[in-house]
C-alpha cells in the first residue's frame, strides 16, 4: 500500500466524483477496493480536503466552541455525546474557515481533559479529589504520642 498514490487518488476522484452525495464507496470502487470507503471519507475530511485551514483555532472560535457545545447539551439534554461535526458547517459559516473534524474533536477533548485536571474530577464527572490535612496532629493516631519516640529525639 502506498499511501502518497492512495492520497492523490483520493485527491483526484473527489475532484471528480466529489460533489455526488455519497461519492466515498464510489472512490473505493474507482480505486479498486484497496482501501474503505471510510479510510477515504476520513482522510478526505481531515486532511486531504485543499479547503482545510490547519491553522490554531483563535480565541474567537474557541469560545464559539465551547458556548456551542453547552447549547447542544441544552438542545439535547439525553444524549451522552455530543455530535461535534455538526458545528463544523456553522464555524465555516461564521469565521470562514474550513476545519476538520479532528481538529474540532481534538480541541473539545483537550479541554475537557484539562476542565477534569483543574477541578480535581475525573473523566465520569465524580470529584476524585482525595485532598487531606498535612497537619498529622489532627489525626487521632497521632494526637497522644510519645515525644520519646520521636525520629528526631532518637537521632539526637
Amino acid at each position: 500500500m502506498n499511501i502518497l498514490k492512495d492520497d492523490d487518488d483520493i485527491k483526484k476522484y473527489m475532484e471528480e466524483f466529489g460533489h455526488l452525495p455519497n461519492c466515498y464507496p464510489l472512490i473505493n470502487e474507482k480505486m479498486g477496493n484497496r482501501i474503505g470507503s471510510k479510510k477515504i471519507r476520513q482522510r478526505w475530511l481531515n486532511s486531504l480536503n485543499p479547503r482545510l485551514c490547519n491553522d490554531r483555532f483563535n480565541d474567537n472560535e474557541r469560545s464559539f466552541i465551547n458556548e456551542w457545545v453547552e447549547e447542544y447539551k441544552i438542545r439535547n439534554p439525553s444524549s451522552r455525546s455530543i455530535s461535534l461535526k455538526e458545528i463544523i458547517p456553522v464555524m465555516e459559516e461564521k469565521f470562514g474557515k474550513l476545519r476538520s473534524e479532528n481538529q474540532v474533536k481534538n480541541f473539545w477533548h483537550t479541554q475537557q481533559r484539562k476542565k477534569g485536571r483543574n477541578t480535581s474530577q475525573g473523566p465520569s464527572g465524580i470529584n476524585h479529589d482525595i485532598s487531606y490535612s498535612h497537619d498529622i496532629s489532627y489525626s487521632p493516631q497521632y494526637n497522644n504520642r510519645d515525644p520519646k519516640m520521636e525520629i528526631s529525639h532518637l537521632i539526637n
